[in-house]
């Protein structure tokens, strides 16, 4: 439990940041051109992921956030570090007014403006800027 929680943390707090940022821009499926498709590597951890799209992707300075949404629209958050060194962590995502949240146990990660702001039974304990990319590598 505490190796997940320390993987969550960084990543989710990432997330957090990243969903709080605009909604548009690099990152976004690109309109007329149809959803592009969530990575094999992050589906295949997504209850139901085959076939799941993908809705945003973002980067901190060591970690990728990646928001899918599956056949049965359930949106999804997957958070990992960029060199791969652990397993991501897949969680339920939902909109929100401005991004997106996620929840992971006592953990909260809210994308918004830009940035993930990562809370802890209801406290602030990390907050990164987002950086919207087209795919996470």
């Amino acid at each position: 439990m505490g190796v997940l929680l320390l993987l969550a943390f960084p990543l989710l707090s990432k997330a957090c940041d990243a969903l709080s940022s605009g909604m548009s821009g690099p990152g976004s499926a690109s309109a007329g051109s149809g959803p592009s498709s969530c990575p094999e590597r992050i589906a295949s951890s997504l209850p139901g992921g085959d076939g799941a799209a993908l809705v945003k992707a973002f980067r901190t300075k060591n970690k990728s956030i990646t928001l899918c949404r599956t056949e049965d629209d359930k949106l999804f958050y997957y958070g990992e570090f960029t060199d791969h060194r652990e397993p991501g962590i897949a969680m339920p995502a939902t909109k929100s007014s401005g991004g997106y949240e996620a929840h992971n146990g006592p953990y909260r990660y809210r994308i918004h403006g830009g940035s993930v702001t990562i809370y802890q039974s209801g406290r602030r304990i990390g907050q990164e800027k987002l950086t919207p990319v087209s795919s996470p590598s």
